[in-house]
């Protein structure tokens, strides 16, 4: 009887530490202040859903609350820090909720969405129909996972390029950009490619494009140290590194302001935004929904019209070499219908379309209507 009693007394003092440890944490989360950014996920905290008679028999409010709790729990990012130890130490994952840790540094993976390519092909051929008279160019650039030093479940290229080239007329010129960059093309602790490091991705379009791109007129300078998105998903220390960017003193910039939708004259290097919660924001000052470029001392007089996302913020600088005038357009905060309120094709241009596979995957964020 003896060993039963031990067995009791053991399962009772370990129901008691654990209702004193989930206790004690419940009680110290009403006394500790609810943080108002997530500055290691660049992310706002979820918050407490609405608590009523229909979102308890709908499920709403569990749904919610359980996001509410884990965002807000006491010694949050020890825990998260202790549960990425475990998941690469003793249990020897590849990854952390598709967050990868290899000798390249970090990235994540996500699975090809073939519909979302393929309405993202549509898209662009609805923007297309309106450029009468431009040189049409379109790429993609690659997921950084697909140059990881082992096989990943990630985006597929090959399947991209096939669907992109068969939705897209051949009157479009397409320019491969999947041997023209490398694991070294990217931040270590981020998803973007480094400005200083894609001289492939520049020499690939000035090959297709025709285009005499100046070297000459950059500088290179030390912005900082740098700790990309995926620092703080890992959830493991992390050195920071070094962020270059190619200053050129003939080049500026105008941004939009909504509001009045004129252009205001604003730095191409933003050195405020580094030091915040998004130090990429640096380049052309972040999410922008137009923003134009001039360069008088181009090495020609031809313009170009950049359809973009966030890579094209630290591409368009060194292309400013080569035109006199870069109009850059992000239709995740314009929307097309209002494009041609505000920008002026001049027939002859180039127009090229440049999106990540991020953008690809989920081209629901493009604000382009389908017919």
């Amino acid at each position: 009887m003896e060993p039963i009693k031990q067995t009791k007394r053991r399962s009772l003092v370990l129901i008691a530490v654990l209702l004193v440890l989930i206790g004690g944490l419940s009680v110290l989360n009403l006394f500790t202040e609810a943080p108002f950014i997530l500055e290691s996920e660049r992310r706002v905290p979820d918050r407490m859903p609405t608590l009523s008679p229909q979102t308890l028999t709908s499920g709403d409010f569990m749904d919610g609350f359980e996001p509410f709790a884990a965002d807000h729990f006491p010694f949050r990012e020890q825990f998260r820090t202790l549960r990425a130890i475990t998941v690469f130490g003793p249990l020897l994952q590849t990854d952390k909720d598709g967050v990868y840790l290899d000798a390249h540094g970090i990235g994540s993976f996500a699975a090809i969405d073939t519909a979302s390519i393929e309405q993202a092909a549509d898209r662009i051929q609805v923007v297309a129909d309106g450029l009468d008279g431009l040189n049409i160019f379109f790429a993609f650039i690659p997921d950084k996972s697909i140059y990881a030093g082992r096989t990943l479940p990630g985006f597929d290229p090959v399947a991209a390029e096939r669907i992109l080239r068969e939705r897209l007329p051949d009157s479009f010129t397409f320019i491969p950009l999947v041997d023209a960059m490398s694991a070294d093309s990217f931040y270590r602790t981020d998803l973007h490619w480094d400005q200083v490091q894609i001289e492939g991705v520049v020499e690939a379009l000035r090959a297709a494009m025709d285009l005499e791109v100046d070297w000459g007129q950059f500088t290179r300078e030390l912005a900082g140290d740098f700790l990309g998105v995926y620092a703080g998903q890992l959830a493991l220390p992390v050195r920071p590194e070094p962020l270059y960017i190619l200053t050129n003193p003939n080049v500026t910039a105008f941004y939009l302001n909504m509001g009045s939708r004129e252009l205001e004259a604003g730095p191409v290097y933003d050195l405020d935004r580094f030091l915040g919660i998004d130090p990429y924001d640096i380049f052309l000052s972040g999410a922008q929904p137009l923003v134009v470029l001039e360069n008088p001392n181009a090495t020609s007089d031809r313009h170009l019209y950049l359809f973009r996302d966030s890579f094209s913020s630290s591409l368009a600088p060194i292309l400013a070499s080569a035109y006199a005038r870069i109009t850059l357009i992000d239709f995740r905060f314009l929307d097309l219908r209002t494009l041609h309120q505000l920008v002026e094709f001049r027939p002859g241009s180039d127009a090229l379309f440049l999106y990540s596979s991020g953008i690809l995957n989920n081209s629901d964020m493009l604000l382009i209507p389908l017919p």
